[in-house]
């Protein structure tokens, strides 16, 4: 994680150049459990109730769903752009990347443990880190789309959104069905 840290494009592109599912699968894999074990501690020492706990547990299925997910839709956005879609080679390069959201699981048990060691202070300034945390992460998958299909910067960036396109349309989906049951008042 240290080498993604400190020369995403030179790890990246080593990673694309030689792609090993296995560790990809690992890297995501670990990341899930990390943060499984970090979102139920946040859990406890916050007082989060069963649903924190439910939603921890799915937290690792989520993140190998969102991988497998967005290695079809960057591949078929690649498609669209001219490309052989190298599906299992994103894969090899994005799942490299995760481990960088189990930081996000880390920010979410110091704002648990808050209230114990700082109050509100500790619980916002952690909290303003979350927002780069996940920026970082969009822009290492951006690095890893252009390592795997030697695109321009901007391309790349366009084919690393499109999954978090198809999240929020899935999402702003779901909200409108259940504001619609909600209003005639089956829900």
């Amino acid at each position: 994680m240290a080498a993604l840290i400190a020369h995403p494009r030179r790890t990246l592109a080593a990673a694309a150049t030689h792609p090993d599912m296995a560790r990809a699968t690992l890297a995501v894999g670990l990341t899930g459990m990390v943060s499984l074990a970090l979102d139920i501690a946040a859990s406890i020492i916050g007082a989060g109730g069963a649903a924190a706990v439910i939603l921890s547990v799915a937290l690792p299925l989520m993140l190998v769903a969102f991988w497998l997910i967005s290695g079809l839709l960057v591949g078929a956005g690649a498609r669209l752009m001219g490309h052989e879609p190298r599906r299992r080679d994103l894969l090899c390069v994005t799942g490299l990347t995760f481990p960088v959201l189990a930081l996000y699981a880390v920010i979410a048990l110091v704002q648990a443990a808050s209230p114990h060691w700082g109050g509100d202070t500790l619980a916002n300034a952690s909290g303003l880190l979350a927002l780069p945390l996940v920026g970082w992460f969009v822009v290492l998958n951006a690095i890893a789309v252009r390592a795997v299909y030697d695109t321009p910067a901007l391309s790349a960036v366009a084919l690393t959104l499109i999954p978090y396109a198809a999240l929020s349309a899935v999402l702003m989906v779901l909200v409108v069905v259940v504001s619609l049951l909600h209003s005639v008042g089956a829900a």
